[in-house]
């Protein structure tokens, strides 16, 4: 990417103007929101084989690059062949963009991938303004030569840097989105040990439900603090629920919000998307907290404040209740880290 820059010096002159960032809990209706919103025609997210391979920043070889990345994805999928009935992985689907900063090792990608608690707690202390002025300058490099529309860009763990974020854009709009941290902690534990169960024969379920319960009540606390410095004509809140019962009523909520125009074609195209959507969920994901070592009494005690702001203390029983029963995880899965779980029809995806 150094070298296309000088290559094209017009790169850096791209602008990247009020882009939104999509926060909130992790699996908490921000895969599908982001998805919705990318229809648009309008709005832009990263797509996966773009992130993998930007350069160059022009259309050469981009059916090629497409490909390589297909195939990448489908190699994923073999490793964990139960992943994609948690989180879609393909070449042309939008892509968290905390994938635009690994290149500069501040991103929680790797902690997430794999059990680094010394890289975690390093990645804490650092300043992130560095990873955001890379991730600027990553999408300087895709916007380059095409239309720039608005980016969609969404990754739970901007919560943690909105300072450094806003250092670099300055006019950012945020979404965030609200589960009960019951249920979202119980889910992102089930993705986590399926995910790092792609690469180690040593996943403990309940280390990853523990490391989820800390890192994301400490960084709610934070947001929180930060977001109440935001005009409040700058964030949009919307509720899991709104997304899984009703997604085009809570796009129409954002655009809204921001004073944006809603075409009926875009609209025709996010039902249409809705709808296929729905088509393909495949099978069950089910997942307890006491599979984790965890209760609901834990996870709201840890997110208290939270919950006490936004009304989120009931939560789904029927697929994260904490009551003991047949885990779903034997002691030897539990050991192995080799987990098969079912999707639950009623969970959206991120």
């Amino acid at each position: 990417m150094e070298r296309d820059r000088q290559l094209y010096p017009n790169i850096a002159q791209q602008k990247i103007q009020e882009p939104l960032f999509i926060v909130g809990l992790p699996r908490s209706g921000t895969t599908l929101l982001q998805t919705l919103l990318t229809v648009d025609q309008n709005h832009r997210s990263p797509l996966m084989w773009e992130v993998m391979m930007p350069s160059p920043p022009t259309r050469t070889g981009e059916k090629r690059r497409i490909q390589r990345a297909r195939q990448s994805c489908n190699f994923f999928n073999w490793l964990a062949p139960t992943f994609r009935y948690v989180h879609a992985v393909g070449a042309e689907l939008p892509q968290e963009c905390i994938g635009l900063m690994t290149p500069t090792f501040l991103s929680d990608q790797f902690d997430t991938m794999y059990y680094v608690p010394s890289y975690r707690a390093w990645f804490f202390r650092q300043d992130l303004r560095p990873a955001y002025q890379y991730h600027y300058r990553f999408l300087q490099h895709l916007q380059f030569r095409r239309a720039a529309h608005r980016w969609i860009l969404k990754a739970p763990t901007h919560m943690f840097a909105i300072p450094a974020l806003l250092s670099v854009y300055p006019d950012a709009l945020f979404v965030q989105t609200h589960r009960t941290p019951v249920d979202a902690m119980a889910s992102v534990s089930s993705l986590v040990t399926i995910l790092r169960s792609a690469f180690s024969n040593a996943v403990d379920p309940f280390i990853a439900c523990r490391e989820a319960i800390h890192y994301w009540s400490e960084t709610l606390q934070k947001f929180l603090h930060e977001r109440d410095q935001l005009p409040n004509n700058r964030i949009c809140d919307v509720d899991y629920h709104e997304i899984s019962r009703d997604p085009i009523a809570a796009v129409r909520r954002i655009y809204d919000r921001f004073g944006w125009s809603l075409s009926r074609e875009a609209e025709q195209r996010m039902r249409v998307l809705v709808t296929s959507h729905a088509q393909r969920q495949p099978g069950n994901h089910r997942y307890h907290l006491s599979d984790f070592g965890s209760s609901a009494e834990e996870v709201l005690g840890a997110f208290e404040a939270y919950c006490k702001r936004f009304g989120l203390f009931s939560f789904d029983g029927e697929k994260d209740s904490s009551a003991p029963r047949n885990s779903s995880l034997s002691q030897v899965q539990r050991r192995s880290g080799f987990v098969s779980f079912t999707r639950n029809n009623g969970e959206v995806a991120g």
